[in-house]
């Protein structure tokens, strides 16, 4: 150890003479000697060291508390005691939520089960889950419901790689929401190559879903008197799903940069188009277009014997401000109010009227 520190100590004091000749010498230097305390990962060492840069502290000095630190690490390491590494700021945060995560486990714990209760209990989610039992039956050749549901995915060219990944998730939710339905609507996936297809491959087992999948475009599959295409910007209102009608949602994810876009090929194409009856049941603060995978719960929840309305609330996320519409029953309100106030009006004017034809009857006589 004495001779390891000799050398070590003729280091040092050679690299004080030298930083009086150069400056870059020493730095060079010092970049050597944090090596040699590296091992110990003590921050006294480093500050040694720093104040050797700032020309601080005469040599002797330097050397005394650098043979100290020497000394200490080699008995460490002789010992066979592991030195203990000093972690950063941003680790030592780590380490406390990483406590703290495994302190409130239990307590996370309590709250799903509770949550789970509830939303077992909740009548509105009965639509919508089935046990693992029914779920092993709950497939579309043994549903009640015959009501057809495509995805057209013949906009790979409206899209970049990270959209086409995006769709291809909602489409994979929509099957998740299928699957669990009590009464699973026909459920298509058209024009599923390019693209989509690399995407969609990305899904082990997908081949092997309840989905009917198809590379055509859904106009040489279906008949076209039957299509229904669904859009925002449609004028058509859609009051009633009907059984042997398709419902065509366009799979396209593009943040509003090609608005209307459905709704333009449809007419293109001399399909008929509708959209669903958003305005008529609810009130919203944002716009009405939806995602895909909110359109497709939305029709299967109202396949399933749900009503527009309560199908729209429960599905349709809090950031969109969906509340229950009622300026409708405020205007029926008011008209009726205008119109007892009209019948007044009359009743008053007409025994006016009376008046003064009885008046005149008085003078003429």
């Amino acid at each position: 150890m004495d001779t390891e520190w000799q050398l070590f100590s003729n280091d040092i004091d050679q690299s004080v003479v030298k930083k009086e000749e150069s400056e870059l010498e020493v730095s060079n230097y010092l970049v050597g000697v944090q090596t040699c305390v590296k091992e110990s990962s003590d921050s006294s060492s480093l500050q040694t060291i720093n104040s050797l840069n700032n020309g601080k502290g005469n040599a002797e000095e330097i050397n005394c508390k650098l043979k100290n630190e020497y000394q200490c690490v080699q008995k460490t390491e002789m010992s066979g005691i592991p030195v203990p590494p000093v972690l950063s700021k941003s680790a030592l945060k780590k380490l406390k939520k990483k406590e703290l995560w495994e302190q409130r486990k239990k307590e996370r714990r309590i709250r799903e089960k509770e949550k789970r209760k509830k939303k077992r209990l909740d009548p509105s989610h009965s639509l919508s889950t089935v046990t693992r039992k029914q779920l092993k039956n709950a497939t579309m050749a043994n549903s009640s419901c015959k009501v057809a549901v495509v995805v057209d995915l013949s906009f790979d060219s409206f899209m970049d790689e990270k959209s086409i990944a995006k769709c291809v998730k909602q489409i994979c939710r929509c099957y998740s929401i299928n699957r669990r339905a009590a009464n699973p609507v026909q459920y298509h996936i058209t024009s599923l190559d390019g693209a989509s297809l690399t995407e969609m491959s990305k899904n082990s087992g997908y081949l092997n879903w309840d989905v009917n999948l198809h590379d055509k475009h859904f106009t040489d599959i279906f008949s076209k008197e039957k299509i229904i295409y669904l859009t925002a910007e449609s004028e058509n209102v859609i009051e009633k799903i009907e059984d042997d009608h398709i419902y065509i949602i366009g799979g396209l994810v593009d943040h509003n940069s090609h608005k209307g876009l459905c709704h333009r090929l449809a007419v293109e194409k001399d399909l008929r188009h509708g959209r669903l009856p958003i305005g008529e049941n609810i009130d919203m603060k944002t716009r009405k277009v939806l995602t895909i995978d909110h359109v497709f719960n939305i029709m299967v929840n109202v396949c399933n014997g749900q009503k527009w309305k309560e199908a729209l609330l429960q599905v349709l996320p809090a950031r969109k401000g969906a509340q229950e519409k009622i300026a409708d029953e405020n205007l029926d309100d008011e008209e009726d109010y205008d119109a007892e106030e009209d019948f007044d009006a009359n009743n008053e004017k007409s025994s006016v009227d009376e008046m003064d034809s009885c008046e005149t009857d008085l003078i003429t006589t």
